[in-house]
């Protein structure tokens, strides 16, 4: 069972909220095989993306072109992962102003985004809110 299933089996219930420098960041609530990821601020999350990437902040096309490489590169682990949790029947939705930004495993119905991840595990269901987002 990959480390991602058993972390996600783990979580049967509860909620915990993630703050760095005294800033909330992610809001997290585990129930019944599901969780839910509320991203609080957008700043910490590019920035965590950035630090996990070993990338530095680009501005311009340079930074575009980087973003869409890095992005690619991640795609792969990123569909793994989604497909674990489906087989293992769990679902994970990414949520910013209240909006579902991104689901994964289980749930998750894509329509044109198969086509992108080449998985039917991971549903962009707001791109615009996932630019917003950095990711």
């Amino acid at each position: 069972m990959p480390i991602t299933t058993i972390l996600a089996e783990m979580l049967k219930s509860g909620k915990v909220t993630v703050s760095t420098n005294n800033t909330k960041a992610l809001k997290i609530e585990a129930f019944d095989k599901k969780i839910d990821i509320e991203a609080l601020n957008k700043e910490i999350i590019k920035d965590t993306l950035v630090v996990a990437q070993g990338t530095e902040k680009n501005k311009g096309l340079t930074g575009v072109f980087g973003q869409l490489g890095s992005a690619r590169s991640n795609i792969g682990l990123l569909k793994e992962v989604a497909e674990d949790l489906a087989k293992s029947g769990i679902t994970v939705t990414l949520t910013y102003k209240d909006s579902v930004v991104v689901t994964l495993g289980s749930d998750a119905s894509p329509k044109l985004s198969s086509i992108i991840t080449g998985t039917k595990a991971i549903e962009i269901n707001s791109p615009r809110k996932l630019v917003e987002l950095g990711l």
